[in-house]
């Protein structure tokens, strides 16, 4: 339950400001303003059908993933990111500031952290930092500045993810609907957030037990995860009315996937080397990886807390936690492809939220001995050196079609 009340110090504040100026001089390196839109906008367009009461797009853009069913065009991913865009389209119509919308989602999910991290013992440096780590320090960094379409759904599910987290463990009993409902909804931004469902059922379990029994338990959770049910069962009816199959988001219908299956178990061995790619060095320039990831832990240096923070604790909720983290990891694994053109390794930034059932329980994290200290000070400047430099190498290398 939580344990601290929040306070809003100057090592926040100055983390928080290193955070918004690293946002400020990519945009500006990137000559993007404040407000501007994105071309790579497929929830904007399907808010602006939305708003005229239609599913389908009024036709094909080349240059996105739109899926082709029975003679329309539809977004092929995940739909909750455009509830913002519905709600930015009467203001700016086609025009949304996506950019701002995934920096925003980032810096949000920037003070939660810290709030959680603080409520839950750690002091106000510990907190700051690895609140900066999570976010500025991680692959999360370079997708929440443009609004590109692929990484509108892994900032919003990131920070929806936080969310839930940090609302079950909250004193508050009603919380704990909206930390179900926060799931639902990262659900509908990456679907495979719901195999964390039995990390918060474990969690919610413990908050309701005290002695009632199992099973007696057991029935008081269901009415807790019922808004998790609403939001799949309205995710289920919107894809049956797409595309005829409650599990179908789209993807199948893009035509990569005519000839081989989005997800494969033939693709995991192949996968899980794409995930441990070292960049090259030749006559001094550093040359990234820029399709399918690269080493994660490298370009995600908060692996590297989790491994040390199970390898201090190992009890029952780090067992159900670590069972999710890997099924969640062989999911990705199965998956075509690891994420494309990118920096880093973005699909993997999906299991970030999560840790934090994991830090919460870290007295070494939270008292930060000397040892703790100076890992997590070590790996949240390279994480920041590596995530800023990775933004301002990748767009312009992509973007002259290097």
């Amino acid at each position: 339950m939580e344990k601290s009340e929040v306070k809003y110090t100057f090592y926040f504040f100055v983390c928080a400001a290193l955070l918004i100026i690293a946002y400020a001089a990519v945009y500006a390196f990137l000559g993007q303003g404040l407000f501007s839109h994105c071309d790579y906008d497929s929830y904007t367009r399907q808010a602006a059908a939305w708003w005229e009461g239609r599913a389908s797009l009024p036709g094909d853009v080349s240059w996105l993933e739109l899926a082709y069913c029975n003679g329309n065009y539809y977004v092929s991913f995940p739909p909750f990111p455009s509830v913002a865009q519905f709600v930015l389209y009467p203001f700016f119509g086609m025009n949304t500031p996506d950019n701002l919308v995934n920096t925003l989602f980032a810096l949000g999910s920037f003070a939660l952290i810290y709030r959680f991290l603080i409520r839950r013992g750690y002091g106000d440096f510990s907190a700051s930092l690895f609140a900066l780590l999570m976010t500025l320090g991680s692959n999360l960094f370079y997708m929440s500045v443009t609004g590109w379409v692929w990484f509108a759904a892994q900032t919003q599910g990131f920070f929806f993810s936080v969310l839930a987290v940090s609302l079950i463990f909250s004193e508050n009993k009603t919380a704990w609907y909206f930390s179900f409902l926060s799931l639902g909804i990262a659900f509908a931004c990456r679907p495979f957030q719901l195999v964390y469902l039995p990390a918060l059922l474990y969690m919610l379990y413990r908050n309701l037990g005290k002695g009632k029994g199992f099973i007696r338990t057991c029935a008081r959770c269901v009415k807790y995860a019922l808004p998790l049910a609403a939001v799949g069962a309205a995710v289920a009816g919107y894809n049956l009315m797409r595309f005829g199959n409650i599990f179908e988001f789209g993807h199948n219908y893009l035509p990569e996937f005519e000839k081989a299956p989005q997800f494969s178990l033939s693709y995991i061995p192949d996968n899980f080397l794409e995930t441990l790619k070292l960049p090259e060095i030749n006559n001094g320039t550093v040359n990234w990886p820029m399709f399918n990831g690269t080493l994660f832990f490298l370009v995600n240096p908060v692996f590297i807390m989790l491994a040390a923070s199970l390898a201090r604790r190992f009890g029952r909720l780090e067992a159900v936690y670590a069972a999710c983290f890997l099924i969640h990891f062989t999911l990705l694994l199965t998956h075509k492809t690891m994420g494309g053109f990118q920096f880093g390794s973005r699909y993997l930034v999906d299991m970030i939220p999560f840790m934090l059932i994991v830090f919460e329980r870290d007295e070494s994290f939270k008292t930060l001995r000397s040892g703790a200290l100076a890992l997590l000070t070590f790996l949240t400047v390279i994480g920041i050196v590596i995530n800023v430099w990775g933004a301002v190498w990748y767009y312009p290398l992509l973007k002259s079609g290097a």
